[in-house]
């Protein structure tokens, strides 16, 4: 056996051309190293971080060697995977709020009013930002199909397919179930409705990041122009911005409601599952804890294609 393909899985973790330049040489260097003893864990798990930052400098995520084309194009794919952790953490944030102004004190309802208004009106524009995104890149794509064939990209698209249609067939039958359920049942009172929403949800996540992962695969294959290039960037930018407004909102109505409506969070979903809390409900938790990831992705995307433009 060549070392190569016996240490074939610790090598997958570089891209492939480097595997290609100095992938025999590694392989003979834990030959020589370990000969026919396991490469212990330590070195594997150092072997496998070596791997995924050489990964992020290939595309322009990490380094200073990258072209500014390649850091425009990696800065607006990382705010692109943290719009789509705002996804996730919007959709919980919306059925969690439901019904939340029938429950508050009318003379408390102006500040969380704001946080909610800011929310929605940001997500809005933060997908129509998006779309106006997809519609530009849309062309470039057909390009690629007649000019390579659909085989170049048809793995990862009929993956995100499958993963979006399960997503919505999942959906679809729980919005039907939901409309012979009344609110108690809804709302925790029926134990295979609840696991059906924790299904469905999971399926809407694998989905999101299934899709997520189809656009950037495609988009790295794309022969984007530089004026395309700057011009997503820049809406990158401003979805980067939208965000910010979002997870202001969200932390505005949260500690609105916290401190004049606390039974509004203590009786909302996702409470009695894992902790019960009238101030850090598990399900806002786990929104909150998606918005700063999200958010933290899309400004280090952000200083990315700021310093595309500046080397530029």
């Amino acid at each position: 056996m060549k070392e190569t393909n016996r240490y074939d899985r610790i090598l997958r973790w570089y891209p492939a051309n480097w595997r290609g330049r100095y992938g025999q040489g590694l392989a003979a260097l834990l030959e020589d190293t370990y000969g026919e003893n396991p490469v212990p864990l330590r070195i594997r798990a150092s072997l496998a971080r070596a791997g995924a930052l050489e990964r992020a400098r290939e595309v322009g995520v990490l380094g200073e060697t990258t072209s500014s084309n390649d850091r425009l194009r990696a800065g607006s794919l990382l705010v692109l995977c943290g719009w789509s952790l705002f996804v996730v953490a919007g959709a919980v944030f919306a059925k969690f709020i439901e019904h939340w102004n029938v429950a508050t004190p009318v003379a408390h309802r102006t500040v969380p009013s704001i946080g909610v208004t800011a929310v929605q009106w940001a997500g809005v524009v933060g997908a129509i930002v998006v779309l106006v995104a997809a519609a530009l890149v849309v062309p470039v794509v057909i390009h690629l199909v007649r000019a390579q064939g659909w085989s170049s990209i048809r793995q990862p698209v009929l993956r995100g397919a499958l993963t979006l249609g399960a997503a919505t067939a999942s959906t679809a039958g729980l919005a039907l179930w939901a409309q012979h359920l009344n609110f108690h049942q809804r709302n925790g009172g029926m134990v295979p409705y609840g696991v059906g929403v924790l299904f469905t949800g999971f399926v809407i996540l694998v989905a999101i990041a299934t899709v997520t992962s189809t656009v950037i695969t495609v988009t790295r294959r794309l022969d984007l122009s530089r004026r395309t290039l700057r011009l997503l960037s820049s809406m990158a930018l401003g979805l980067t911005s939208l965000m910010g407004v979002i997870a202001a909102g969200v932390a505005l109505w949260w500690a609105s409601e916290a401190i004049y409506a606390p039974h509004v969070l203590a009786n909302s979903i996702g409470n009695g599952i894992i902790a019960t809390s009238n101030a850090l409900p598990p399900a806002l938790d786990v929104a909150g804890l998606l918005m700063l990831l999200g958010l933290s992705s899309a400004l280090v995307g952000s200083l990315r294609v700021l310093g595309g433009f500046k080397r530029t």
